[in-house]
């Protein structure tokens, strides 16, 4: 189950994009092995949640502005939360 959004308007203004998803993963076996851990992409089995959410913006005609923030939980595990900035200079 996925769900997601997204505001966009003008070029002036900030866009924003968030999405929240729900997964029930029926792994068996080791899910501690280095195989388990990339094909199940660090989620657990049994119940986890991954969330998103980015905002961009056009400061200036030469630069641009990029937040992006990433969690995720599972039943077993602590909250697990990444986030970048960048900044885009064209020239």
């Amino acid at each position: 189950m996925a769900l997601s959004f997204t505001l966009i308007s003008e070029v002036e203004k900030p866009a924003v994009t968030g999405e929240f998803n729900y997964f029930s993963n029926q792994f068996t076996g080791n899910s501690n092995s280095p195989v388990a851990y990339q094909m199940m992409q660090g989620l657990q089995p049994g119940t986890n949640f991954t969330w998103s959410l980015i905002a961009q913006k056009k400061l200036t005609k030469f630069l641009d502005l990029n937040l992006n923030y990433f969690g995720r939980k599972s039943e077993t595990s602590r909250t697990i939360h990444t986030g970048t900035v960048q900044l885009k200079a064209y020239f």
